[in-house]
């Protein structure tokens, strides 16, 4: 009972010791009641004055998400399609590289567009008084967007694609001034729902210490060389998946095999049905691995026809419009 009745005594002790505290200090501050408060507003005032300055000196990423990269964004009326697959920053000397790849949806070849309709603009947040951009074919269906002297501490860089192809459907030949008005109510809302805007935040770019401006026929010749890359993996691809398709066939004889042995001991539809499944699977096996042939085959060819590429770049030979100014 002693030892409990010297802890409730400490504990009293400790509540009393905390009530002086703060009789004492309540008699203090309200002896200095003005001062005090001054004070208090005078921290609270500074806080915010200090985070004022902060927001607005400081950059920041925008509060739009950034567009995600390989993500295809419609624009234009006539079903094109451009997708961010690269973006690369050298906050030293402010070079901004935006990799684009143009689809066009409507074209039985969609590696092809006529890079002459295609152009874009671009808006910079906290860009810096210096910096210039412009936009720069590299292929006849890649675009580099290439910025310089941007802030190292810019917000973000906001692109928008356009389609400067005529669309017919979108040609106005009203009957009446109602008619008229309707129809360019509708056209203005789908020219706005395909804007093809891409946002690229400055925390979502990949930097590079190394990166430089470059020549527009340099950044061709390395568009070429990543096509050629691609095509290179898809060969392998489908050399692995010739490979697959080999070992089932395989497979499916053996069971074949097995399904005639087992006949031959007792004769059974189903066991017959079985077989014919599996010569059926062969034959449908047989045609995949004919498509992974073309596929090779196709692969090939391009991958020639892009080193002949690079060789005409490499002699000066460049029929791509030239960059243009943003």
């Amino acid at each position: 009972m002693t030892i409990i009745s010297n802890i409730f005594d400490f504990i009293f002790n400790i509540f009393d010791w905390f009530e002086a505290k703060w009789s004492k200090f309540k008699a203090w501050f309200v002896e200095n009641q003005r001062r005090n408060l001054l004070i208090i507003f005078s921290i609270f005032f500074s806080i915010a004055a200090l985070v004022t300055i902060i927001v607005s000196i400081i950059p920041r990423p925008s509060n739009l998400p950034s567009t995600p990269l390989n993500t295809p964004v419609t624009f234009g009326t006539l079903n094109k399609s451009a997708t961010l697959t690269q973006s690369d920053f050298n906050p030293k000397n402010g070079v901004l590289l935006l990799h684009f790849q143009i689809l066009d949806g409507t074209q039985a070849d969609k590696s092809f567009v006529d890079i002459n309709k295609i152009s874009f603009t671009a808006i910079t947040d906290h860009g810096g008084d210096k910096v210039t951009g412009s936009y720069i074919p590299t292929s006849t269906n890649t675009v580099v967007v290439q910025f310089e002297n941007l802030s190292h501490n810019f917000n973000a860089v906001t692109v928008t694609a356009h389609d400067k192809s005529v669309n017919t459907a979108t040609v106005e030949a009203p009957s009446s001034i109602s008619s008229s008005s309707s129809s360019q109510k509708k056209f203005d809302k789908s020219s706005e729902a395909q804007s093809g805007k891409f946002t690229i935040n400055r925390d979502k770019v990949t930097y590079d210490n190394s990166l430089t401006t470059s020549a527009q026929s340099t950044l061709e010749i390395q568009e070429y060389r990543s096509k050629i890359t691609d095509e290179k993996s898809i060969i392998k691809k489908n050399e692995k998946a010739i490979i697959q398709y080999q070992k089932a066939i395989t497979q499916q004889e053996d069971s074949i095999k097995n399904y005639e042995r087992q006949q031959a001991d007792s004769p059974n539809a189903d066991i017959k049905t079985n077989v014919e499944n599996s010569r059926n699977a062969i034959t449908q096996i047989r045609t995949q691995i004919g498509e992974a042939e073309q596929n090779i085959s196709r692969s090939k060819s391009q991958i020639i026809e892009y080193q002949h590429t690079i060789e005409k770049l490499e002699s000066g030979n460049n029929t791509l419009p030239k960059a243009i100014k943003m």
